[in-house]
């Protein structure tokens, strides 16, 4: 049941339907048993996976939960700081042997389902450079949306271990957090303390203008994935599932496409969702912040995925920057220099090469956590001789014209990346860049040559002008909140144009009799 199917929209009708058609008290069982119903009809294989992670990290939550209010009476009863500091440390220890078994499972089980193949692929690769024998290959179940409630999970088990909130006593509060159908398969990766604020124990009431926000912005999501994702997704893996047949601009024009492909995709699987999350009273993580307006890629990568990113910032930058390893070089490095780089790019290595394996079980993600970390540490390591050099050419920095430079530039950058990211390995990664590179080759894109890769001169014309639909309300977005705009409008103006967005979805979208609607990029993740 894709996000973009009919059977979804049929099924959140019926959801939204129930849940404020039953008494309030029972609004929370409504969400639950729908839950449970999506991620069932998805495969019931599933299930006794995201089971195992809701039991462990829940327990180990309430294991914590219970020792921390013991300390707390201990404390109370202790008069002598050392007597405290003994306490404190004996509790800490007890919490932590709760959170390690919570992550062993919860980690575990990802890196079993997600890694086991990609590693014995490997080392029977090495084992055959050898001549030794094989070890036996065996597929991996790996469950749907995996790697995002993992993430939930563990963000879950260490607040609490790091007291940033108790641990929640309702099983059935937890349960509806890890497994909303909303988040379950792409995210955004809400975090437990903030879901739970939105999660009342007296009911939602209905509200019209958040259900009809909600559908809006369900439809908007629909555009992006049905009219733009989906009909360049068409050209895009032409290109790339036969690039030993292209050369040079071609490849270019793939790229640059599938930079817009995945990000209306991506984007418009987050505003579904999300719109859903609204009619059902909650409003999920903002996760897009019109990236490609970025004018550098540490802002790229605030506004892109930005529930990961600040997942990451806090559960591995942030610990490793305080870490043992890093306060050690700091204190013995002679160079201070030195160990301020180091402070600073250690993490952001660690950071990136986490990413690229979240992502995938592939060299090519790999190198494109690698391609990351490499710009990020170069740009901390540059920073100053870039001001010095824009201070002594008079650079006008704050400029228009240097701005779009920037956005220019970073969007660029994520285009290289998009071909570590989009290419089936790294080898093909690596020979589409020298493909790239070896002349314009301009037989493939001139005269009707352009239309012969699945769109013909109607889709292309259709989808630029979806494009710059996109771009022209992504750039008003970046000023005010369009459907705050739009809800001030005569209920005339309001409906006219809900009515046409539902048009252009069902007369401009890709779908129909003998084509199946690709599902959503990050649902691989």
């Amino acid at each position: 049941m894709g996000y973009q199917s009919f059977s979804f929209l049929l099924f959140v009708g019926i959801v939204v339907l129930l849940y404020y058609a039953v008494p309030k008290k029972f609004q929370k069982y409504i969400m639950l048993i729908a839950n449970v119903f999506f991620y069932v009809y998805a495969d019931i294989k599933y299930v006794p996976f995201i089971t195992a992670t809701l039991l462990a990290t829940f327990f180990a939550g309430r294991s914590m939960g219970k020792i921390y209010e013991q300390e707390a009476a201990l404390l109370k009863e202790c008069n002598l700081p050392a007597e405290k500091k003994k306490v404190r440390a004996e509790c800490k220890a007890k919490a932590k042997k709760s959170l390690i078994l919570a992550l062993v499972v919860a980690v575990g089980l990802l890196v079993v389902c997600k890694y086991t193949v990609f590693a014995l692929t490997n080392v029977n690769g090495l084992l055959s450079a050898i001549n030794f024998p094989q070890l036996g290959m065996f597929k991996m179940i790996v469950p749907l949306g995996v790697s995002f409630y993992t993430f939930m999970a563990v963000s879950y088990v260490l607040d609490i271990y790091w007291k940033r909130y108790k641990a929640e006593s309702s099983f059935l509060n937890y349960a509806i957090y890890l497994t909303y159908f909303p988040h379950v398969v792409q995210g955004p990766i809400d975090r437990f303390n903030r879901f739970r604020q939105q999660l009342s124990d007296d009911g939602i009431a209905f509200d019209g203008k958040a259900v009809s926000s909600g559908a809006q912005l369900l439809i908007w999501g629909l555009f992006k994935k049905l009219v733009i994702a989906d009909r360049l997704n068409i050209f895009v893996s032409e290109i790339y599932g036969n690039y030993e047949e292209y050369a040079g601009l071609i490849l270019v024009i793939a790229t640059v496409l599938y930079s817009i492909q995945i990000y209306a995709d991506f984007s418009g699987c987050i505003d579904i969702v999300s719109g859903v999350s609204e009619m059902l009273g909650i409003k999920l993580q903002k996760n897009f912040d019109h990236p490609y307006f970025s004018k550098n890629i540490p802002e790229f990568w605030r506004r892109w995925h930005m529930s990961l990113g600040e997942w990451f910032k806090d559960y591995i930058y942030y610990p490793i920057s305080v870490s043992r390893l890093v306060k050690k070089v700091k204190k013995n490095s002679k160079s201070k220099k030195f160990s301020e780089l180091f402070a600073s790019c250690f993490p952001i290595f660690i950071v990136w090469i986490t990413t690229g394996t979240w992502h995938g079980a592939s060299w090519n993600y790999v190198a494109w956590g690698l391609f990351y970390a490499a710009i990020m540490i170069a740009g901390t390591v540059f920073e100053p001789f870039c001001k010095k050099a824009n201070e002594k050419l008079g650079i006008n920095t704050e400029s228009f014209s240097w701005k779009l430079w920037q956005m220019a530039r970073t969007f660029t950058i994520c285009c290289i990346g998009r071909v570590f990211f989009r290419a089936n390995g790294l080898k093909a990664a690596l020979k589409i860049f020298i493909g790239m590179f070896s002349g314009l080759h301009m037989e493939y894109v001139t005269g009707d040559a352009i239309f012969e890769y699945g769109l013909d001169w109607k889709n292309f014309v259709l989808v630029i002008s979806a494009i710059l639909v996109l771009w022209v309300v992504d750039m008003l977005q970046e000023r005010m909140s369009v459907r705050e705009e739009l809800h001030k409008q005569g209920i005339v103006f309001r409906w006219l144009m809900i009515f046409l967005g539902i048009f252009a979805v069902i007369i401009f979208g890709i779908y129909g009799p003998g084509y199946n609607a690709s599902s959503f990029i990050y649902d691989q993740f």
